[in-house]
């Protein structure tokens, strides 16, 4: 249910039509659950986030829950509610909020960020579970879809316990062909410590980190900033809403310790400046009480989009990754700049800035969020156009070989694999897209336009156009 040019979605009515017609498609009985993902308010007719009584009316008999784009909140029905027993007396978790009703404690059906897990989706009793064969199958599937994207090495961030079993599975019995490095959710790690072993490449899957998430979205409002969003905020009725940490500090600081004690590369989602500051002060504490630095061990800053020029500094001295998400100002750049200023807006996923101060850093789709398309990727570090023409942030543009290279020998470095990955080099694996057209010789403004045409993967090719 996204919005152009993903998919067809311009209203809620769109929205609604959509859910009909995969209940439909699917048979969905009565008491079923039905689910959707990618609505983005902003790309909206009606500029707003949908409500419960917006999905009441078509769906009376089934509890029906939708998922922002950014994945940070959600919207239930009435049905769905109830059957979460989600009511007026419901506390807003830690790290999450019930929108109310203006005026009331009525819940609206939006739930940010923690809030999401009050919601108690029940399986059908006749409902078959998948068989492991079944999932391998649609784990091949997405693998082809990485590797039509010219994509050899894929990040799975915040791996569940179950899904590393799975993901083992496939590959003692070889059915990974490109390289997974499974980034293992925080609140499980004691027990993959228990059962696995971290930093080995071993048939195609590695576990290379943990996940951990700071903040929420930008453009859903949740991201944790120090100065407040500039426009209305869901669920706050203060002057200055700064958006919502999902940690404390003092877990924050337990976290990275673990991290450096274990010797675990830690992965933490922060997207406001806000979240960064607390991620800065944890590596800072994790340094004093073991002693150590944090120099070497590669600390990621996931998404890091709305990084002060302070902050950058402090990467460079602490040895942080940023991984930045420059797709954010196409499709959100319209929005930042309404909700945060141009000031703010225009140092979004600061690449030239971290280039200029030497600091190594990595650009993203985050998938599920943006296409998987490197390409298209590479054009926003080097064009920074948003969906209405707006150059955002014409200071941070890359030259077409930086941002090669942050898709590149900086994503192997991000991993500690640029000895074997990351450019064409002799004694590397062979890992390489064949291109329709050169990124680096054509008009800037073509480099969306250009296709992967075969990904070979050490020396095989696993796509072909």
């Amino acid at each position: 249910m996204a919005p152009p040019p993903v998919g067809k979605v311009k209203n809620i009515a769109d929205i609604v039509a959509e859910l009909k017609k995969y209940k439909e498609e699917h048979n969905i009985k009565p008491g079923e659950w039905i689910t959707g993902s990618g609505y983005d308010p902003d790309q909206l007719d009606e500029q707003r986030q949908p409500t419960k009584e917006d999905l009441d009316a078509a769906f009376p008999d089934n509890p029906v829950v939708i998922t922002h784009v950014s994945g940070h909140m959600r919207v239930a029905n009435s049905y769905a509610l109830k059957a979460s027993n989600i009511t007026a007396n419901t506390p807003d978790p830690k790290g999450g909020m019930v929108v109310r009703k203006k005026g009331t404690n009525e819940p609206a059906g939006l739930l940010q960020e923690t809030a999401g897990s009050l919601l108690k989706r029940t399986t059908p009793e006749d409902e078959e579970p998948l068989t492991q064969e079944e999932k391998f199958e649609l784990l091949k599937k997405r693998e082809n879809l990485y590797a039509s994207n010219g994509i050899t090495t894929a990040q799975d961030g915040a791996t569940s316990f179950a899904n590393l079993s799975l993901l083992e599975a496939a590959s003692n019995k070889g059915v990974l062909y490109i390289d997974i490095e499974a980034l293992p959710v925080y609140a499980s790690l004691n027990k993959v410590l228990q059962a696995y072993k971290y930093g080995v490449l071993n048939n195609h899957l590695k576990l290379n980190g943990f996940k951990l998430f700071a903040d929420g979205s930008p453009q859903g409002k949740t991201a944790f900033f120090t100065e407040s969003y500039l426009t209305e905020v869901p669920g706050c009725d203060k002057n200055e809403c700064h958006g919502i940490p999902t940690i404390t500090q003092e877990k924050f600081n337990d976290a990275i310790v673990t991290a450096f004690k274990n010797n675990i590369q830690p992965f933490v989602h922060c997207n406001g400046d806000a979240a960064i500051d607390m991620y800065i002060k944890a590596v800072k504490y994790a340094n004093e009480q073991l002693n150590t630095t944090a120099i070497g061990r590669r600390p990621v800053v996931i998404h890091a989009q709305f990084t002060r020029a302070d902050q950058l500094d402090r990467y460079k001295e602490l040895g942080m990754l940023p991984s930045f998400f420059t797709n954010h100002t196409f499709f959100w750049g319209d929005v930042h700049i309404r909700n945060l200023g141009k000031e703010r807006a225009f140092f979004e996923s600061p690449v030239k800035s971290a280039l200029k101060r030497g600091i190594i850093f990595t650009n993203h789709t985050d998938f599920g969020v943006t296409p998987i398309n490197q390409i298209f990727l590479m054009w926003t570090a080097v064009n920074r156009l948003s969906r209405s023409g707006v150059v955002v942030g014409p200071d941070e543009r890359l030259t077409p070989i930086e941002a090669l290279r942050a898709v590149t020998i900086n994503g192997a470095y991000e991993y500690f694999e640029e000895a074997t990955k990351g450019s064409i080099e002799k004694g590397k694996l062979a890992d390489f897209a064949i291109l329709s057209n050169n990124p680096l010789t054509v008009n800037p403004a073509s480099i969306k336009d250009i296709e992967v045409l075969e990904t070979i993967k050490e020396g095989k090719t696993v796509f072909k156009k």
